[in-house]
């Protein structure tokens, strides 16, 4: 038989170091869903700004519509014609969109390949996409892009005050096992498997949460 002290350490790790509980966690599903916003409202706007100012580029590399434009190759078209808009404003503009290149092709590649980021990034990507907007769109184009970054805000608070709460009632419920030695190893066997279905079941919610918030955000836009 595992020694009641090893049985409590590992059962306390394995409880603990559930993905779920990470600070740097944030729920793929719920992520993928954000991303893909934020990469066709760039698109958008990214459109409309060529269409202002580059229009027969912009047509020439088959962008007629939002949907057709990649971001990672607007930067790329901006580059090659930038000497055809002699604008100090278009000049101006283009300066500021070169500095967030790296990011707003990240957040395309993200949402089209799938890839999982940390908060940390994924904030970073919400934070450059608002400057993006407000650049080539104006406050108003942005205003969309900012009720998400408040959401997530709002959102990821309230899911780490749930999970921290089921963490310290996972760390309760082990040091509650030390007390009772003849359930001590079926109590805590169990109780990896238990709170992790309560932690999928807060994770499901969080998603679910998001769905509604972006369903009637850009359904009523």
């Amino acid at each position: 038989m595992v020694p009641k002290d090893l049985l409590h350490e590992g059962v306390m790790e394995s409880t603990i170091s559930l993905p779920g509980f990470s600070a740097r966690y944030f729920p793929f599903c719920a992520q993928h869903q954000i991303l893909q916003v934020i990469q066709r409202q760039l698109e958008t706007h990214a459109f409309c700004f060529l269409q202002r100012w580059l229009p027969s580029e912009s047509l020439a590399a088959g962008w007629t519509c939002p949907e057709a434009l990649e971001l990672h190759k607007f930067f790329c078209l901006l580059e090659v014609h930038q000497e055809k808009a002699k604008d100090e404003c278009f000049q101006l503009t283009l300066s500021a969109l070169t500095g967030w290149r790296r990011v707003i092709s990240s957040i395309r590649h993200a949402a089209v390949h799938r890839i999982l980021h940390d908060r940390k990034t994924l904030r970073k990507m919400v934070r450059v996409a608002i400057k993006f907007s407000k650049c080539i769109a104006g406050f108003k184009g942005s205003k969309s892009l900012c009720r998400i970054q408040k959401f997530v805000k709002t959102s990821l608070s309230e899911f780490d005050q749930l999970t921290a709460q089921l963490k310290h009632n996972a760390r309760l419920q082990i040091s509650l096992c030390e007390a009772h030695p003849d359930y001590l190893v079926r109590r805590l066997i169990l109780l990896p498997e238990a709170v992790r279905r309560v932690l999928q079941s807060v994770e499901d919610d969080f998603i679910s949460n998001v769905e509604r918030f972006l369903r009637t955000e850009f359904e009523s836009t």
